[in-house]
């Protein structure tokens, strides 16, 4: 059985068909089509139709990853912001029911909490996932019941936590990849290239006393998280968690001085799959 993936954001819409050895082809990532008339349902309409004719497939199962808030059982966007013009409403499995045999569809972060799952080679019953962005968000999971998804499909939308009413500003206000691109502007570093940013740290004093300050407002969100949920596992994603332990290491010192004296906190690690999580997530249960 062929497993289609999709992982639809605000900005690019990528896809590929995915083996049972994780393996991607037929990757494509393009921007994502301004959502009038239909226009992302129709153009995952054609890229379906078009693997299936370049691969000579005659039976799929496709595997959504998703921005906004996701009904998993009807396969529905029950919310979504601005950022996805008309997309509240998108109907996936009422649309694909003809071209596949089953349709899968999840929020991003949920799917790439799943992908991170499948791909480990230890089995994980506790795990906390927070993705860090432009926004973060966040996905919990638990042995026996799995994903938590809530009463409205709106679960560990952790980046609306920690609302300061001095400054207006929320947990990804403060804790996001976009907040530390603007951490550097303010601090007038000289660039705003994040990537650049932890190279310099090598070096410089002033570069890791910057990620330090991002990197507490970070651990603040992670120790909320440690007292609501007390996961075994917390992992970090999104590209910035390509920088693994150069990236920890300005973030799990910090935990502690948020929790009560002696608390502990759970294992903290980076993402093994970075960008392609959602897409092997989406099909991880097909």
């Amino acid at each position: 059985m062929t497993k289609i993936a999709f992982d639809i954001g605000g900005t690019f819409l990528k896809s590929a068909i995915v083996d049972s050895e994780f393996n991607l082809k037929g990757y494509q990532k393009l921007p994502t089509p301004v959502n009038e008339n239909d226009a992302i349902l129709n153009e995952i309409l054609r890229r379906v139709k078009t693997y299936m004719h370049t691969f000579h497939l005659k039976e799929v199962r496709i595997g959504i990853s998703t921005a906004g808030a996701v009904n998993q059982a009807e396969g529905t966007i029950v919310y979504a912001n601005d950022n996805i013009l008309n997309y509240s409403g998108t109907h996936f499995k009422q649309a694909l029911r003809r071209c596949a045999s089953h349709v899968n569809v999840y929020n991003d972060v949920d799917a790439a909490l799943l992908g991170e799952l499948s791909y480990r080679k230890q089995s994980l019953a506790s795990v906390f996932c927070l993705t860090l962005g432009t926004g973060i968000g966040g996905s919990y999971f638990q042995e026996p019941n799995g994903l938590m998804v809530g009463a409205r499909h709106r679960a560990n939308e952790i980046g609306n936590l920690l609302y300061d009413f001095e400054t207006k500003t929320n947990y990804e206000d403060r804790a996001s990849t976009r907040a530390l691109k603007k951490l550097m502007v303010v601090q007038n570093y000289g660039h705003d290239n994040v990537i650049q940013l932890f190279e310099d740290a090598h070096h410089y004093e002033a570069s890791q006393k910057l990620l330090h300050t991002w990197g507490r407002e970070v651990a603040r969100g992670i120790a909320e998280v440690q007292i609501m949920y007390d996961p075994a596992h917390i992992i970090i994603g999104g590209g910035i968690s390509k920088q693994q332990r150069d990236l920890l290491k300005y973030i799990e010192p910090h935990v502690q001085s948020f929790l009560p004296p002696h608390y502990g906190h759970a294992k903290i690690e980076t993402a093994q799959l970075h960008n392609d999580a959602a897409l092997i997530g989406a099909v991880s249960k097909l």
